[in-house]
């Protein structure tokens, strides 16, 4: 008998394959979720080889492009911390470092000097903290430059470096709230951080990018732009009468176009001129350009300067002393290494290194090699900072013939002017980025510029000053009507309107900024102008000078610019620095008061007000000198911008 039945196999119950299976997808969900949730951890020392490798056995393979600024005092924390993180709770920031970024980019707030951006990273911070660190080796970088930021902050600290201008119009006072170091055995720490903002908010949103400059009032956020902008204009609402001695646009067309009266009517003629009458009676706003201190330096600029040093760097090259500086890390006051006996060298040739018997072969960078790297920094228009990065060390190696050819090129150049450039006269020198009021062959009043793109480039020549113009008018050039203003007009026409912008016909009318003006204004039937006043993109002051680009001298809304080392950025006009300085300097032969106080009031409001100049004998030279010897017998070097000396070496990326 057999006690086989295959028919009960056949009738088995298929319910345990099913709860088996559905477990089993239960369990794969369970761990998926929960390896969401999990959060990366870093292990203790796993950064320790990098950081051993980058701080003590070689440095030159730092990986980031921005240098390590203080690297004894930070190899010294790091061999205290044995070489762990210290700016890290795994793959993200710690509190404290959020702590610090808010610091680091409040301290550099408002500061003109953009040297203090550059040495506190928050350009690489801002490029790198968009996402969360995941890799070990950008973790470590960051570790290590907000270390280094933290040092420098902390010298800024000590030492007062960082601008109080920065905090004027802050509503409470901004105090240097992080104690720097807190000495305690095994390492260091930050003491205190006391912050105006929020102490849950992330360090990152504090960058530009990320709300930089709004701040919480009354449990609001407010954009300080904003605040200050509706600060200035309260102080502005008295607008001042009129005044003798020139022409000033009518001001029924101001009103009309005033942000009240604008909705009403656009079909206002051209502005006509009329007398002024005096009476002051409302105090300007300040500019920022502060007083006008005369200079009284000597201009130079001459040929024959230049030949003298042309012989010299011919002599240079001869004698085989010169040799270029190896490549390797940035180098600063503080650093040993070999390659500073070659630097000290390098700038003894150059003359900026004065040695008065200091060993010539020592390798540490000591206050007088620094010294030398600042004077040759201001020689070349580099950043004064002392510190030997890329651009600096590009230009130190920039050998003595290529620079004797460079001398030859200016040496044309400047023959092509005449030997006398006249008794009263304005240089701007576009690789320079400069602009001098020259009087007697003295320098009068010096200043900061922006020049054209290489697209735009501003080109050279020799004209006069024919007028000064308060709160110009700006009708727009035909190419940045059609490429640039017409599709900003027909995405928002009433931003634009608000800005200024006003289409104007055949016959001088403005007329509002609807499909159809535009359209005509694109076929070239209407013209588009920008009335003058505080959105006017000339700024507050234009001085014409006749030629045929259509290149003149004028203000700016974009002063931040100033403070950078390359400043070519505009559409070919030069941008100034200190425009109300220069028409106080211009105007002070003209008949009348030009005072800065009238000089002020006259940038008030949006009145448009033109003074012809009756000394015609003001030149103008805009130059292209990529060397010169200015009038203390220094010699002058700066990158080729536009590419015009036909040497690659001399042109920056």
């Amino acid at each position: 008998m057999s006690y086989f039945i295959p028919e009960r196999h056949k009738r088995k119950s298929p319910l345990p394959m099913l709860i088996l299976g559905s477990l089993c997808l239960f369990a794969l969900y369970y761990a998926f979720t929960a390896n969401q949730k999990t959060v990366p951890v870093l292990p203790e020392n796993a950064v320790r080889p990098h950081l051993v490798s980058w701080l003590e056995e070689n440095p030159d393979a730092w990986p980031a492009q921005d240098p390590i600024f203080n690297p004894v005092a930070v190899r010294r924390i790091y061999r205290r911390t044995d070489y762990r993180l210290l700016w890290f709770d795994n793959y993200s920031l710690s509190d404290t470092a959020n702590d610090l970024l808010k610091q680091l980019t409040a301290s550099s707030s408002g500061n003109p000097s953009s040297l203090v951006d550059y040495r506190y990273h928050l350009g690489y911070f801002d490029r790198t903290l968009r996402d969360t660190p995941q890799r070990l080796q950008m973790a470590a970088v960051l570790d290590v430059l907000l270390t280094d930021a933290f040092i420098s902050y902390a010298q800024d600290t000590q030492l007062d470096k960082l601008n109080p201008d920065s905090r004027k119009y802050h509503p409470r006072p901004r105090r240097k709230d992080i104690t720097p170091v807190n000495t305690t055995e095994g390492g260091f720490q930050m003491a205190s951080t006391r912050f105006y903002a929020r102490a849950e908010d992330s360090g990152r949103k504090y960058f530009r990018g990320y709300n930089r400059g709004s701040e919480k009032r009354d449990g609001r956020s407010v954009d300080r732009s904003t605040y200050y902008t509706q600060r200035g204009q309260s102080q502005r609402r008295s607008r001042p009468t009129t005044y003798s001695g020139s022409t000033r646009y009518g001001t029924s067309h101001s009103a009309r176009y005033s942000t009240r009266s604008y909705p009403r009517t656009y079909g206002s003629s051209m502005p006509r001129y009329r007398n002024l009458s005096d009476g002051p009676t409302a105090m300007p706003p300040a500019s920022g350009e502060g007083i006008w201190l005369e200079e009284n330096t000597p201009f130079g600029g001459d040929a024959q300067a230049l030949r003298q040093q042309l012989a010299r760097y011919r002599d240079m090259a001869a004698t085989g002393r010169w040799r270029p500086l190896p490549a390797g890390p940035a180098m600063t006051i503080g650093a040993k290494h070999p390659h500073v006996a070659i630097l000290r060298n390098m700038l003894a040739v150059y003359g900026d290194y004065y040695g008065y018997g200091n060993d010539p072969n020592s390798n540490k960078f000591d206050q007088r090699l620094h010294d030398a790297v600042v004077r040759f920094q201001v020689r070349h228009g580099l950043k004064p900072d002392g510190i030997v990065g890329r651009q600096t060390r590009q230009r130190l190696n920039l050998s003595p013939t290529a620079r004797a050819h460079i001398i030859e090129t200016n040496i044309r150049r400047r023959e092509k002017l005449p030997a006398n450039l006249g008794d009263n006269f304005i240089q701007v020198n576009v690789p320079g980025y400069k602009l001098n009021y020259v009087r007697n062959n003295r320098i009068k009043l010096s200043m900061n510029v922006v020049v054209g793109k290489k697209i735009h480039q501003t080109p050279e020549m020799t004209t006069r000053v024919s007028r000064v113009v308060f709160n110009p008018t700006w009708t727009v050039p035909r190419s940045i009507l059609v490429n640039e203003i017409l599709p900003k007009a027909r995405s928002n026409p009433h931003g634009m309107e608000n800005m200024g912008y006003r289409v104007v016909n055949g016959s001088g009318e403005y007329l509002p900024l609807t499909p159809s003006n535009l359209r005509t204004a694109a076929s070239g039937g209407f013209l588009m102008r920008q009335k003058g006043g505080e959105k006017n993109i000339l700024g507050r002051i234009k001085f014409e000078i006749p030629n045929k680009d259509d290149i003149y001298l004028h203000d700016t809304r974009a002063k931040s610019l100033f403070s950078l080392t390359d400043r070519d950025y505009s559409h070919g006009c030069v941008r100034l620095a200190k425009p109300r300085q220069l028409a106080e300097a211009l105007l002070r032969d003209e008949p009348g008061d030009w005072s800065r106080f009238r000089i002020d009031q006259l940038t008030t409001g949006d009145d448009t007000t033109e003074v012809r100049m009756k000394n015609q004998n003001v030149k103008v030279y805009i130059t292209y000198w990529t060397a010169w010897v200015d009038g203390e017998g220094r010699m002058h070097f700066r990158p080729d911008i536009y590419g015009k000396d036909g040497l690659a070496v001399n042109q920056f990326d």
